[in-house]
């Protein structure tokens, strides 16, 4: 656990602008997915009409749509939600005469992913596995020579690779969902928390050091809360709130179905909502608190989705005097974007690696009075810099803190 003094302070006023986060349609552009599915696309051999075959991690839906016009009957598993696409941790029941697979973020992963597809594919039945380069797609031979026959590069170009393999007549010892789950006991200060998990989810299922510093700097919630852990992993957030204020109303939010899987099993009982933005909640919960922290990665590109839509749509789902405490990596300019949305934006805890935020609103710090001078207490939005600057010298008068200018 990270022990640090926290710190409270606004995000000071500054006369050139700060630096801000691309809107998630701006993310930096990525061609592996379209280099890699070309590539793939190139090398399969035509299939016979309604050919059943499993496609997995398939973002887009772009590989599906594609084999689809080759008359195949494409099935999808999708491990992570995107938009209305759907995500589950194991995909439908087979058999299937093929398989595709996009090549994992990790080789635990990998190795999970070729478990379940194994468990589905008829005897015989090739998978093609693709990827690029630099994602580690050349070393995946030697993973698949311990449990499958006829393994082969079939393509190899665009900085891009295709390996095909074939499930063997037997399959020994075949897995199941419940059989990849382990425990984890992670040391808090509130106690020993032991705690489901399953290949890939954040962190491996560990207290990592931003989630550490977030929990260390978080106020001690009120005891029937209601509190949203976003982008929640395998609840390890949420868990250890509860750990520490039992009777807290928690709901989570997971793009990735698995780690929804182990969320659940943390935490029985509790609404865990599959999906990648708000729309995956009931539109009419609102909360006291919403806690975060948000992955600014897809795959090793750095994406900023996440973050954008929490923090777009935190405003409108916070109860009065409700607050927004999030951890992100240092040099992730959060500030900005939060100031965006939140009229109160203070820096609660940092460590040089991450930074710990906290937003809110005025209106529900200071509400508004009959008496027109603490009206004064607000100020507005497009109020000018020096009206500003008066104002918090009036504040400052009256002993509050100053603050932040949107």
């Amino acid at each position: 656990m990270i022990l640090l003094e926290r710190r409270m302070r606004s995000t000071p006023p500054t006369t050139s602008p700060a630096p801000v986060l691309p809107h998630p349609t701006e993310a930096r552009p990525d061609s592996r997915d379209d280099d890699a599915i070309e590539v793939l696309l190139g090398c399969m051999p035509s299939l016979a009409g309604n050919t059943k075959i499993l496609v997995v991690d398939d973002p887009a839906g772009r590989l599906e749509d594609e084999l689809g016009g080759r008359g195949a009957l494409a099935t999808p598993w999708r491990r992570v939600a995107t938009g209305k696409r759907k995500a589950t941790a194991w995909p439908a029941p087979g058999p299937y005469a093929a398989a595709t697979l996009r090549m994992p973020r990790s080789k635990e992963v990998l190795d999970f992913a070729l478990e379940a597809i194994a468990a589905q594919l008829e005897p015989g039945a090739p998978v093609w596995i693709y990827g690029a380069n630099d994602e580690g797609i050349k070393s995946v031979g030697k993973r698949l020579e311990a449990r499958w026959e006829a393994v082969v590069t079939v393509e190899a170009r665009k900085h891009c690779r295709v390996w095909e393999a074939r499930r063997p007549a037997a399959w020994p010892n075949p897995r199941d969902l419940a059989s990849f789950a382990r425990t984890e006991t992670l040391p808090l200060p509130w106690g020993a928390l032991e705690h489901v998990v399953y290949p890939g989810v954040f962190a491996k299922g560990g207290l990592d050091e931003a989630t550490a510093l977030l929990l260390e700097a978080l106020p001690e919630p009120e005891p029937t809360a209601h509190v949203l852990d976003f982008a929640c992993g395998p609840g390890t957030i949420a868990a250890a709130l509860k750990l520490r204020q039992p009777g807290l109303s928690l709901q989570l939010l997971d793009a990735d179905a698995l780690a929804v899987t182990a969320a659940r099993a943390n935490l029985p009982g509790t609404l865990v909502a599959c999906g990648d933005s708000w729309g995956a909640l009931p539109a009419y919960q609102r909360y006291d608190l919403i806690v975060s922290n948000p992955p600014i990665h897809q795959g090793k590109a750095r994406d900023y989705t996440v973050i954008t839509r929490l923090v777009e749509g935190a405003p409108a789902r916070l109860l009065p005097k409700g607050c927004l405490v999030l951890v992100v990596q240092a040099q992730v300019p959060a500030a900005a974007l939060l100031n965006e949305h939140f009229d109160l934006v203070e820096l609660i805890a940092e460590d040089g690696r991450f930074k710990v935020w906290r937003a809110g609103r005025l209106r529900d710090r200071y509400p508004t009075v009959s008496d027109p001078a603490e009206d004064e207490a607000v100020v507005p939005r497009r109020q000018g810099r020096r009206a500003a600057e008066r104002e918090a010298a009036k504040l400052a008068a009256r002993g509050r803190p100053k603050p932040t200018r949107r």
